[in-house]
């Protein structure tokens, strides 16, 4: 039986040829051309020592894990107060089944905030990495665990040439390895177990180590963390932003 990660990207599989005929690659081009320059993602997010802590704000309506999360929910409201508040980035979750996400609210949010936006989501395909720069974001998520190498490197290319950066999410050795073989450089460490949900900071306490030997790398702590203790723990191994 698969993880709850296989069948949202078999879902996104079988959704994406649908959304190519509504929205031709050309088109997305045209958006693409009309677009502000990329935010400066990396230092927006490079903690410098001894430096305030930078957060990526997350606006997310559900998770499969934990139902709905607020029914007062108001995406331009929360994004609003995250960015007044001080935050180094937003994530927007454009993924619609299963986490209530939506591109209208990515475009919104761009049109409200300055920061850079983080386009969260489940990508395998070009198309929506061209989409993710046609809609404003200006970094993209991609998960080392359901991609291989050589599709990391090439998803990290292209997002390259349009001057965007992908944060490559891991959550386990071998994850960590491929991201490096594949030449990432914005690392996430995710503390969450995405087949069952459960959350466990020793995955951090493990990988940040390995991941800050590269001081080039930016490295992002996700997941599970509940108080100030632990964010200075995590700053101490290397994290830059949470």
């Amino acid at each position: 039986m698969g993880t709850i990660l296989d069948k949202i990207f078999a879902d996104k599989k079988a959704e994406l040829e649908n959304t190519k005929r509504a929205m031709p690659l050309a088109n997305l081009k045209e958006l693409i051309g009309q677009r502000e320059a990329i935010r400066d993602v990396s230092l927006a997010l490079r903690r410098k020592p001894s430096g305030p802590t930078r957060v990526i704000a997350e606006i997310k309506r559900r998770s499969p894990f934990k139902g709905e999360l607020r029914k007062d929910f108001d995406a331009l409201a929360i994004a609003r107060i995250y960015s007044s508040a001080g935050a180094a980035a937003l994530s927007v979750l454009t993924e619609s089944n299963y986490f209530g996400g939506s591109m209208d609210v990515l475009i919104q949010v761009r049109e409200l905030v300055d920061i850079p936006l983080l386009r969260k989501d489940f990508i395998f395909a070009d198309y929506q990495v061209y989409e993710a720069r046609a809609f404003g974001a200006d970094m993209f998520l991609l998960i080392a665990t359901w991609l291989e190498k050589n599709q990391l490197a090439d998803l990290m290319h292209l997002g390259r040439e349009m001057g965007m950066m992908a944060l490559v999410e891991t959550h386990h050795e071998k994850d960590l390895e491929k991201a490096f073989e594949a030449g990432a450089t914005l690392i996430g460490i995710n503390n969450r177990d995405l087949s069952t949900g459960k959350t466990d900071l020793n995955i951090a306490r493990r990988l940040l180590k390995p991941a800050a030997m590269d001081p080039e790398n930016i490295l992002v702590c996700e997941s599970g963390i509940n108080d100030r203790m632990e964010i200075e723990e995590f700053e101490k191994l290397g994290a830059h932003v949470f």
